[in-house]
């Protein structure tokens, strides 16, 4: 864009289009009537250098002798946040598997029953091989699901089992009511759903009191179940849980440090294989759950 005056002397094709005029109407038009930013008028006053958001782009704006140079930045900052984006979800899932390995391999410096070494040897080889899985899918948007009948009173178990030391820290006990034995699922994502969910519990209820974990046909949805995590926490707006489900949010009663996509990694799975997620309010406290097919035939 050349300017001559405060005025516009000249357009080419690409600023036109990123400024959203007429290249052959604007010749001789004051410049903010054109660009319509006043942050963008600065720079061509003598200001330094700028990105802007403008026209629903981002710009980054320079000026030169009798002019400026608009250069669209919109895919590549959207390129950049991606990439954020993926390893911090990647910093989120790998934190549970690697930490179980790292326990297993300290405890079997001691001297142990064969059995029990034996236990911890399982466990690790099971977490290394979930690691694998999440480092191959990389976000929960990639890999395709590999999906089949999943016993959920083993699932929880392991939920248990990985959650055991924050459960016992915080004084917390795990009470389910599974009334449903069987879901369809890919079970590293069916098992990531339910960590975050009961981790988030823990973590965000009360010490010394109850989280329940239920487990139930979907009684609106023919061949679904939906799966809840209730807590005793204080009261949360529904406002203010739907927001929870956006990247990054944390609650105001964390009491450790985390990426804040627990239930946004939660969601991103549910709708993987055509379910739902949500938060509510119940008698006692606060529930976040998710559905999720019982069979085959349910998911499609």
């Amino acid at each position: 864009m050349w300017i001559d005056g405060g005025r516009v002397s000249g357009l080419n094709r690409a600023a036109a289009e990123l400024l959203q005029v007429d290249r052959r109407r604007v010749i001789g038009a004051p410049l903010i009537a054109v660009v319509r930013d006043h942050r963008i008028e600065a720079v061509a006053n003598g200001g330094p250098p700028i990105e802007t958001a403008t026209r629903g782009r981002r710009l980054m704006v320079v000026a030169f002798p009798g002019g400026l140079l608009l250069r669209d930045v919109t895919e590549a900052r959207r390129a950049a946040e991606d990439a954020r984006e993926l390893l911090a979800v990647l910093s989120h899932e790998l934190r549970t598997p690697v930490t179980t390995i790292r326990a297993s391999l300290e405890a079997l410096r001691f001297d142990l029953p064969e059995s029990q070494r034996a236990r911890l040897l399982a466990r690790a080889e099971d977490e290394a091989g979930r690691l694998t899985r999440l480092l191959e899918d990389l976000t929960v948007d990639v890999a395709p699901p590999k999906s089949r009948s999943l016993d959920v009173r083993e699932v929880v178990g392991r939920v248990e089992t990985l959650l055991a030391s924050q459960l016992s820290q915080r004084g917390v006990g795990l009470r389910t009511e599974l009334p449903v034995s069987t879901v369809w699922a890919d079970s590293d994502k069916f098992l990531q759903a339910l960590l975050n969910l009961v981790e988030n519990a823990v973590i965000h209820g009360p010490e010394q009191a109850e989280v329940r974990l239920h487990v139930r046909a979907d009684a609106e949805r023919e061949g679904w179940c939906r799966v809840e995590v209730l807590d005793l926490g204080a009261e949360v707006s529904p406002e203010l849980m739907e927001s929870w489900f956006a990247p990054h949010t944390r609650g105001a009663s964390a009491t450790s440090r985390g990426t804040g996509l627990g239930l946004y990694i939660v969601r991103s799975i549910a709708h993987r294989w055509g379910g739902e997620a949500w938060g509510r309010r119940w008698e006692r406290g606060n529930a976040f759950g998710f559905s999720v097919p019982r069979d085959r035939g349910a998911a499609g």
